[in-house]
């Protein structure tokens, strides 16, 4: 897709995200981890509180060191066996009955591989057989009754559809018709979203499809964060066709997949190799979704408290680079810029001023060795990148990242999206300070169409690479 059909969506209304529609589902991965953490707490709160009132009650001497670390060894190899016996599988925890028999012996099996550690009383051996019955009946009784309650809250989240894979399908036909079958099946955990085609009714084989749209509906959609997942359902023979709606779709923070068979040369911006199934239909991965899971958010906790640290620490420097910008010229401290983020949503890029201008039009010269436009001081901002520092409040408002693709000029967008099909791409996540293709060397200004792929090619190779991180 190239950037100069990005000012239809941004007219529409379509480049803001649909944030309630994230706000409302939850990653089942995330889901499980916290019914995890709940149950190592409940182990070792049921071995260190027993151990406490025994010690009050019975007058006897702890040592609080061995009872928190053989609570904590004891806790995690119940973790494990649950694990292994697939214990912490959504469907598991919220559908069949809470297993106490398997929990119990998880727990006495971990207690006892954990004896190894060393008694934690000094005293007689029928005190420390008392401690560990104790220890199993309360971390027992504290596992089956918070697992009672997180099936009852997953339970509520599933019918609010806090976990359902959002799932639409590209191409109106019998494989259509035969995937929408599959999806509509509850016990997939997949909400079927509706079918789009970009050819005229009178050619469809609508039958019993639910079509929602055409191709731009469906970016739309995908842009509104209300698909997660796009099934390109199209015959065989139809290759062409499905090589440009796989690269028109790459640009969408989503994983797509294929139901035919799809040569990896046919998809530009990355290798399709991987094989997996939506229900009981078989599907070629063009590309997976960036930033899955636990990402978000622990990119997102990285950029505060590394951003908060390093905003406190650059502020004396900033300072000073504000004092000797307003002395050197009239005009404000910080240079604004729209810019594209994430899903083409644009926003205030911010920076020290360095030029003596301050252009944000539809037709921008790019600054350059010598350009009389660039200050004194500006040169030596730039030089050493400190005209950069301001982006750190972008982080920390969400609009940034710290490593991210470098957000460029909306005219820029425009002109370089035409030079690069893939460059669109980069939208799919929140910008940078700096990036990849700024650690490989390409800063400064952009001299061709091949610099700009070049940096393109780092920028998607970044993304890539964050997939499920």
């Amino acid at each position: 897709m190239s950037v100069s059909s990005l000012g239809s969506f941004e007219s529409a209304g379509l480049v803001v995200a649909d944030r309630t529609a994230h706000q409302k589902r939850v990653s089942r991965r995330v889901a499980m981890d916290v019914v995890g953490v709940i149950d190592i707490t409940a182990v070792v709160l049921g071995a260190i509180l027993p151990a406490w009132i025994y010690a009050q009650a019975g007058g006897l001497e702890i040592n609080p060191v061995t009872i928190v670390k053989s609570a904590l060894v004891t806790a995690m190899l119940f973790f494990v066996c649950m694990q292994a016996w697939n214990m912490y599988d959504l469907n598991r925890v919220k559908d069949l009955p809470v297993h106490p028999g398997r929990l119990l012996a998880a727990l006495i099996m971990a207690t006892f591989a954990a004896l190894g550690l060393g008694v934690p009383f000094n005293v007689a051996e029928v005190h420390l057989w008392v401690w560990y019955a104790a220890w199993i009946s309360a971390s027992f009784v504290a596992i089956l009754g918070m697992r009672l309650v997180c099936r009852a809250v997953l339970n509520r989240m599933t019918a609010a559809g806090a976990f359902d894979t959002r799932v639409a399908v590209f191409g109106a036909g019998e494989i259509a018709r035969r995937v929408q079958n599959n999806l509509k099946n509850e016990a997939t955990g997949i909400r079927f979203v509706g079918v789009y085609d970009d050819r005229p009714r009178d050619r469809l084989d609508a039958d019993n499809l639910d079509i929602k749209g055409r191709l731009e509906d469906l970016m739309a959609q995908g842009r509104r964060g209300a698909i997660d997942q796009i099934v390109i359902a199209l015959p065989q023979s139809a290759d062409r066709r499905m090589s440009m709606i796989a690269n028109q779709l790459q640009h969408l923070p989503v994983s797509i997949h294929m139901v035919t068979h799809l040569s990896s040369d046919l998809v530009e911006g990355g290798p399709a190799h991987k094989v997996s199934s939506i229900g009981g239909v078989g599907l070629l991965d063009v590309k997976d979704r960036p930033l899955t899971d636990w990402a978000p958010m622990v990119k997102r906790a990285e950029d505060l408290m590394l951003g908060g640290l390093l905003l406190a620490l650059a502020l004396p420097v900033m300072v000073l680079v504000a004092i000797a910008i307003k002395l050197e010229s009239k005009g404000p401290v910080l240079f604004r810029q729209r810019r594209r983020g994430l899903n083409l949503a644009i926003f205030d890029v911010l920076k020290f001023r360095t030029m003596t201008c301050m252009e944000d039009g539809q037709k921008i010269e790019q600054a350059h060795a010598s350009d009389p436009r660039v200050t004194k001081v500006g040169r030596v901002l730039r030089r050493l990148s400190l005209d950069e520092l301001p982006q750190l409040i972008n982080v920390l408002k969400g609009e940034m990242l710290l490593v991210g693709p470098r957000p460029h000029a909306l005219a820029h967008d425009a002109q370089w999206g035409e030079q690069v099909k893939t460059y669109g791409i980069r939208h799919q996540m929140k910008p940078g300070i700096t990036g990849l293709a700024q650690v490989e060397g390409w800063r400064g200004e952009v001299t061709g169409e091949n610099d700009i792929a070049s940096r393109v090619k780092e920028d998607l190779a970044y993304i890539r690479n964050t997939v499920g991180s």
